[in-house]
């Protein structure tokens, strides 16, 4: 199973690669491709930030573009650990 399917089921180290990678899982709602909305000036320390879909969905503003991702890109667990390891086939059902 990808970074992209296990982020989506709510693996944290999963969500961290791919913020660290700099790419964005799907959207929770519509499974749409988001866009980053950052207003970064040049040699600004702060840069207001926030993750948008073309449904509307989007995240609060960060400060900075990696936050805003991180955040994006991490979900609330919709399978236990035990029904992750199944599906990962580490057990037999």
């Amino acid at each position: 199973m990808d970074d992209i399917k296990l982020a989506m089921l709510g693996s944290k180290e999963a969500a961290k690669r791919l913020t660290d990678a700099g790419v964005l899982v799907p959207c929770p709602w519509c499974r749409g491709t988001p866009k980053v909305h950052s207003f970064q000036r040049q040699k600004e320390l702060f840069a207001p930030t926030y993750i948008e879909c073309g449904c509307g969905t989007r995240t609060r503003i960060f400060g900075s573009v990696k936050r805003a991702v991180g955040y994006w890109n991490t979900r609330a667990p919709i399978l236990s650990a035990e029904e992750m390891e199944m599906l990962n086939g580490k057990e037999n059902p």
